[in-house]
């Protein structure tokens, strides 16, 4: 299969720098794999990690610590949310352009995994099978700075690069999501924001006006109520987004396997079947008052 990318794989997790295990003539890429470890893990959970995520021998993993947290996530993520150490990992493969995002998750606790998805779009990161793990219960937090760090300091080699803006815009997403999350829930809140990304791919609006009517009509269809300082941040990260001159469209396209894309949702044979007795039922209900 010829592919558009390179195809790589990514583990995250996290381990103390001093106690990796060792290994001969390591590489950063190994069978197009990419390797990434926290600075808490202990060396009986790096192998853990290792082990699960199959990493192939003579990988030398990239050190994700509480530095690149600050520098990835910044004031983003609440503190309460960091879980106190680097643990989680995962393993990233990047798929034919145009797949999309496949995100699972294992033993985490508070980052799911549209919020994974919506986060690593709006940073760069498209078309890869990601599965992120942890040898105990985390936030998920340090897998996310992991998965960014790797994709920098792999970038001349992969030929992904995330632009400062756009990892900026990840942040600011981020901080959004989880203030909206705390009124339409945890589980929800990043399908929420992948409508409206999707919405904004479709309608292709011109300015920040017709961003917020988007923006209110995905919030009405979903029958959520924000507060005006909730509208105002949610409805300020897209024109920033807009501002920025993202594509929409791959954005959209970047989400397509992140489970709550819009328009796979519509394409479903029950949903396009409900609509249509949907329709039925309403035509036969006038034709009766006609009668």
């Amino acid at each position: 299969m010829k592919f558009m990318k390179p195809f790589v794989a990514l583990t995250i997790g996290s381990v103390v720098a001093t106690s990796m295990i060792p290994k001969v003539n390591a590489e950063a890429i190994v069978d197009d794999t990419i390797v990434t470890l926290g600075e808490s893990l202990s060396s009986n959970q790096q192998q853990w990690v290792l082990d699960r995520v199959e990493a192939p021998a003579g990988i030398d993993p990239i050190i994700a610590t509480v530095a690149d947290e600050e520098k990835y996530l910044g004031d983003a993520v609440p503190q309460a949310q960091r879980g106190g150490g680097m643990y989680s990992s995962a393993r990233i493969k990047l798929m034919e352009e145009g797949t999309g995002l496949n995100i699972k998750t294992e033993n985490v606790t508070w980052v799911t995994e549209d919020m994974y998805a919506n986060a690593l779009v709006t940073a760069g990161v498209t078309d890869a099978d990601i599965y992120i793990t942890s040898p105990i219960r985390v936030t998920g937090t340090s897998a996310l700075t992991g998965i960014m760090k790797a994709y920098d300091v792999t970038a001349s080699e992969t030929g992904i690069e995330l632009s400062e803006e756009r990892k900026v815009l990840a942040q600011e997403e981020l901080a959004v999501t989880s203030e909206i999350g705390k009124t339409v829930g945890q589980d929800d809140v990043a399908g929420l924001m992948n409508e409206i990304k999707a919405a904004i791919a479709n309608e292709k609006p011109e300015t920040n006006i017709e961003i917020r009517d988007i923006v209110i009509q995905v919030l009405n269809q979903n029958n959520v109520q924000l507060s005006d300082t909730q509208l105002n941040r949610l409805t300020g990260l897209f024109e920033n987004m807009q501002q920025a001159n993202l594509d929409w469209g791959s954005i959209s396209d970047g989400l397509k396997g992140a489970g709550q894309n819009v328009q796979s949702f519509l394409e479903q044979e029950e949903v396009k079947g409900f609509f249509a007795r949907l329709f039925a039922a309403l035509s036969n209900f006038f034709k009766s008052l006609t009668n």
